[in-house]
């Protein structure tokens, strides 16, 4: 019968990803929201000051040429006086229409003489006028023309319109005594508030991207620093794996070497075994050794300590160089040093100098084989050292350089993942810095900067050539450092 199997790994949470398109979105409609209520406000606000305008100039006109009792009566006839009062009305700047009502909803006078008289009952904007409301109502005229008999005469085009009922008082202002009602069609205006919503839009848009983009750029800074701090911590995670490790071990191991080495050291006192074979025992115990104690140190503050000593340099080079002599000629690999003759002394100790120049040429000699190069250079530079072993090896992929520098990442089928980490490790903690740089197929580069014990200004380079160095042909060269 088929099994199924469930994964309850969470994945992954991007803040990242999540904030860019949630932020986008509530930005979006924020900026939305507000330019349509800013809009809303503009075109409402100006639209009833322009009423509020026209009504006061309406009752200026009724109080200057006192038609009040014409309203009272109901009765405009052929008075001159409402005759010339209705000419003003009709005369207000982009008028299209204008009517006068009586309180009992009766066409007073109107701009189109056939609905003078009548009587209109549905008209919820007069009814509201009629309370002492200034009423506003904006529209098109083609679509409101069978909505009100008063629109019956009004051609079929349309036309975007304000319709303003104004009501009118008495002399005195406490009684109304009629509405007038004008029908505009205020170009001027409508080009105004256009030109207003326009630029509400434009800086609800700009202000809007500004507020994303300064969120973004918050976040993307926010999220670095979190991924940086995750790294730390899974760092300081190996680091504790590796402590753990290292004690467990590190007693169990070192007790046999040390009978292995005296048992070595014996063997060469009383001559029972080869010379050459018994230092070969003792050179190795030794380099388990160091590798316990490497692996120590690197769980532990001891580096710390390592930043008070001063290293001659040029001495530490020579004698990493010289240890890794036979694994050089047995590879094939040519190795060259070119060293500066004012190569100054270095902040630290010479255990963890030569500790870190073997992690690099360990990691150089594994990338390289016959006929391939491997070139040590160490020259000063102001307030400090530069190392860099240059390789022409099979090269680090891009995606990759990021990883090598991290606790337990190898690409070696017997590797532990060590090495380049505790070279980043040691060099930081003695206030250096290590950067690699590389290309598939065409070798890789890596610059080790270490604080000077003084600043040299001369920055001459000597080659010299080492018992580790091999031709081409295979043959060693002389053991005694040359100058090129």
């Amino acid at each position: 019968m088929p099994v199924w199997i469930v994964s309850l790994k969470r994945p992954d949470f991007s803040l990242l990803r999540w904030f860019s398109v949630t932020s986008l979105l509530s930005v979006i409609v924020f900026s939305v929201g507000v330019a349509l209520v800013m809009t809303r406000f503009l075109e409402h606000h100006m639209l009833d000051r322009d009423a509020a305008v026209s009504r006061e100039f309406v009752q200026s006109i009724v109080n200057t040429q006192r038609v009040a009792e014409y309203f009272e009566r109901g009765e405009a006839g052929g008075a001159s006086a409402f005759a010339e009062f209705f000419s003003h009305i009709a005369a207000i700047p982009d008028v299209l229409r204008a009517n006068v009502y009586t309180p009992d909803r009766r066409a007073l006078w109107s701009s189109d003489a056939a609905i003078i008289g009548r009587v209109f009952e549905r008209n919820d904007e007069l009814e509201e006028a009629l309370t002492g409301e200034v009423v506003v109502n904006r529209g098109s005229i083609a679509d409101e023309l069978k909505d009100k008999p008063e629109h019956m005469l009004l051609g079929a085009e349309r036309v975007d319109y304000v319709e303003n009922y104004l009501p009118v008082y008495d002399s005195a202002g406490q009684r109304l005594i009629g509405v007038v009602e004008l029908y505009k069609v205020p170009r001027a205006l409508f080009r105004t508030i256009h030109e207003g919503t326009r630029m509400v839009w434009a800086s609800a848009i700009v202000g809007g991207l500004f507020l994303y983009l300064s969120l973004l750029w918050l976040v993307v800074r926010a999220n670095r620093v979190l991924r940086e701090q995750r790294s730390r911590l899974v760092e300081t995670e190996a680091l504790a794996l590796v402590g753990e490790m290292s004690a467990a071990v590190a007693h169990s191991i070192r007790n046999p070497l040390a009978s292995i080495r005296s048992s070595a050291e014996l063997q060469i006192e009383i001559g029972e075994a080869r010379r050459e074979d018994a230092q070969e025992v003792v050179r190795n115990v030794d380099r388990i050794d160091r590798l316990v104690r490497t692996i120590l140190s690197y769980a532990s503050d001891a580096l710390d300590g390592g930043a008070a000593a001063t290293t001659d340099l040029r001495k530490a080079v020579i004698e990493v160089v010289e240890h890794f002599e036979a694994q050089f000629q047995a590879r094939g690999t040519q190795l060259t040093v070119g060293l500066a003759d004012d190569l100054p002394a270095v902040r630290a100790d010479a255990v963890l100098v030569m500790q870190v120049l073997n992690s690099i040429l360990a990691n150089a000699l594994e990338a390289t084989g016959v006929g391939d190069n491997v070139r040590i250079e160490a020259r000063a530079t102001p307030r400090a050292a530069t190392l860099e072993v240059i390789d022409s090896g099979m090269g680090v992929a891009p995606s990759d350089i990021d990883k090598v520098f991290k606790p337990f990442y190898t690409t070696k089928a017997r590797g532990l993942g060590m090495g380049l980490a505790l070279v980043r490790r040691t060099v930081s903690r003695l206030g250096g810095s290590v950067q690699m740089t590389s290309e598939p197929g065409r070798g890789t580069r890596v610059t080790v900067m270490l604080p000077a014990a003084k600043s040299n200004e001369s920055n001459r380079t000597k080659d010299v050539a080492l018992g580790a160095v091999t031709r081409p042909d295979g043959h060693s060269a002389s053991s005694a450092p040359t100058a090129h």
